[in-house]
């Protein structure tokens, strides 16, 4: 009678226990271990939410919750089987503890990353399409020389002034030439 309740559960995610509260599964997604290289399998766990206010609320579920806290008022808890226990404490509050998937179920995937070299793929640079090797080629260029046709000219112009400015050293101004004025 009470597998109802599971298959509800685990068909619409939700189920609504009137009197006691609502059971949600929460899904938790697939986690990356790249330490150990490997998937970590994605995973849900069930929910409580316990109900405060008392207000009648009739559902499909209505008689056998009834009987569920019936049952809770006299054991103090109950086992629904592939789900969890509800247990009720001295205060009245009822508390859930989920059953736990078992990891043999779901367990962990190797993974390892493989990067091919000779594959080509097309890729989206910007607005514009082109593969894997020509962004490749793009990036390893080297850079072209930068002309540097001024420096070998400043050089030589540096040593020409030299030249001259040792000539004029040596031979000061008057040896130009005969110029008269």
């Amino acid at each position: 009678m009470y597998q109802i309740i599971a298959n509800t559960l685990f068909q619409n995610k939700i189920c609504r226990l009137p009197g006691i509260g609502t059971l949600t599964i929460v899904a938790h997604s697939a986690k990356t271990d790249f330490v150990n290289a490997r998937i970590i399998s994605p995973t849900e766990t069930i929910n409580f939410l316990a109900e405060d206010n008392h207000e009648k609320v009739f559902n499909e579920f209505s008689a056998i919750c009834e009987l569920l806290q019936n049952k809770l008022n006299e054991k103090g808890s109950f086992s629904l089987k592939g789900i969890g226990i509800f247990t009720k404490d001295k205060a009245g509050k009822i508390r859930f503890n989920p059953i736990a998937i078992d990891r043999e179920f779901i367990p962990p995937i190797t993974a390892e990353r493989v990067i091919r070299q000779d594959a080509t793929h097309a890729i989206l640079v910007g607005d514009q399409q082109t593969t894997n090797v020509r962004m490749n080629e793009y990036f390893n260029e080297k850079p072209p020389l930068k002309e540097r046709w001024w420096v070998w000219a400043t050089i030589l112009a540096a040593i020409g002034i030299g030249v001259l400015l040792f000539y004029f050293y040596h031979h000061g101004f008057k040896s130009l030439g005969n110029i008269h004025y």
